[in-house]
């Protein structure tokens, strides 16, 4: 018995198409903006987030303006308030999907873009703990598995309490404040509160997602424009 495929389910899967999709949707943002200066832009800081420095990029390549928060939820309230034109958030954020399956929200665009250097820190004074206890950590959820990842041997076989954070900053932010002994975070955020590496990994090549209201008229995909 012969299968019949879909054509549209065809074109939906081929990497020609694919690419045809992201060069339209950046082509119809790339015209609102320029059309529009002064977008606002939400997305998670304090300055130094992964999300601070790629939201500044397409700042600077788009004429927008940059809002951070403190949690995405923030950033998702604000923009259903219609505070920010748009929200941005990276692929790796374990809430995405609150994004992506509300009602009121659409995918606008997305794209790739490198993080920074990640990895274990301790204070400015400090290395690796000594003894054999345990040992707190500050780190945000997302990123807790570049500890297991990167830790050095005198760190593998010692307890982690785990300290949350609401972001890399913070993650540093905490061990500054004497409230962990270890961080992982990035490198600005190392920069920022004088703290020393412990062990790092370079960045990941992450997709960031662009979103806004579905109140906005549809697009119309012409030229290729890219971030």
């Amino acid at each position: 018995m012969a299968i019949r495929t879909d054509p549209a389910a065809r074109s939906v899967s081929s990497p020609h198409t694919l690419a045809d999709e992201y060069a339209a949707r950046w082509s119809e943002l790339s015209e609102r903006w320029a059309a529009r200066p002064g977008a606002v832009l939400g997305t998670l800081g304090p300055a130094g987030t992964s999300s601070d420095l790629t939201a500044r990029f397409l700042a600077a390549e788009h004429g927008l303006s940059v809002e951070l928060f403190r949690t995405f939820d923030e950033v998702l309230d604000q923009l259903l308030l219609e505070k920010l034109d748009f929200a941005l958030v990276p692929s790796a954020y374990a809430g995405l999907t609150r994004f992506h399956w509300h009602r009121d929200l659409r995918l606008r665009a997305f794209f790739p873009r490198a993080t920074p250097e990640y990895g274990i820190a301790a204070g400015g004074d400090d290395g690796i703990p000594p003894g054999d206890g345990p040992v707190q950590v500050a780190a945000m959820w997302e990123v807790r598995r570049i500890y297991a990842e990167v830790a050095p041997p005198a760190l593998r076989d010692r307890e982690v309490r785990w300290v949350d954070a609401s972001s890399t900053q913070h993650a540093a932010e905490i061990v500054a404040g004497g409230g962990a002994r270890l961080a992982v975070t990035n490198a600005p955020g190392v920069r920022a509160h004088g703290l020393r590496w412990v062990a790092t990994r370079p960045g990941a090549e992450i997709l960031w997602t662009l979103f806004d209201r579905t109140g906005e008229p549809e697009p119309t995909f012409t030229a290729d424009r890219r971030p």
